[in-house]
């Protein structure tokens, strides 16, 4: 889910767990961001404000390939801009999401190594694999539960929000502002052309 090659230094909250100290038996962690922090989220995500956001984290090592299952469950109450009347628009959030980590110098999955091992053409007929075959890689030693929920929260945002009534009013303007001859129906155009004509 994350990006592999973001850099640590451009992160606006990080939260380490090291990886050694997850192990085969599921262990449980509860995170929030420290209030200092809520401003530069807002701005990398768009948002106006962002309020108790808090993820629980149940996280587990596969015994054979070693890879590490994240499950995450987030929840937050969120104020998001309009798309058209830039108001702001409140959302609760209520998710779940996965991931899965592994050490780059260990076991990778059968799927993965078989398909590092196909030319160019092979992988590009390949489908695409699924999260769990292709795991972000452990850098030194530790995961971050911070991006992992900043990330899931980018992509749990309403895409197209929009205030009550924003569309219509949006609609009305658009009419008021557009040049003459411009019609929002065919029988608003037709009426026009038939009163042009009674003056002939």
């Amino acid at each position: 889910m994350s990006d592999k090659n973001t850099s640590a230094a451009k992160q606006e909250w990080s939260h380490f767990i090291e990886s050694e100290n997850i192990g085969t038996r599921l262990i449980e962690v509860e995170i929030s961001p420290p209030k200092e922090v809520i401003p530069a989220l807002c701005k990398r995500l768009n948002l106006y404000g962002i309020n108790n956001l808090k993820t629980l984290f149940e996280m587990q090592r596969d015994g054979i390939n070693k890879i590490i299952h994240v499950k995450g469950r987030l929840s937050a109450d969120v104020l998001q801009k309009c798309i058209i009347s830039v108001e702001p628009v409140q959302e609760s959030i209520d998710e779940e999401f996965n991931a899965w980590f592994a050490d780059p110098n260990s076991a990778v999955s059968f799927v993965k190594a078989k398909r590092e091992r196909m030319s160019k053409k092979e992988k590009n007929e390949q489908p695409i694999m699924e999260e769990q075959e292709d795991p972000e890689d452990i850098i030194d030693g530790k995961i971050d539960l911070g991006e992992l929920v900043v990330q899931s929260l980018s992509l749990s945002l309403d895409p197209y929000p929009r205030a009550d009534g924003a569309e219509h009013e949006a609609q009305e303007t658009a009419l008021d502002d557009a040049p003459e001859g411009t019609y929002d129906n065919p029988f608003a155009a037709l009426k026009d052309w038939k009163a042009k004509e009674d003056k002939k």
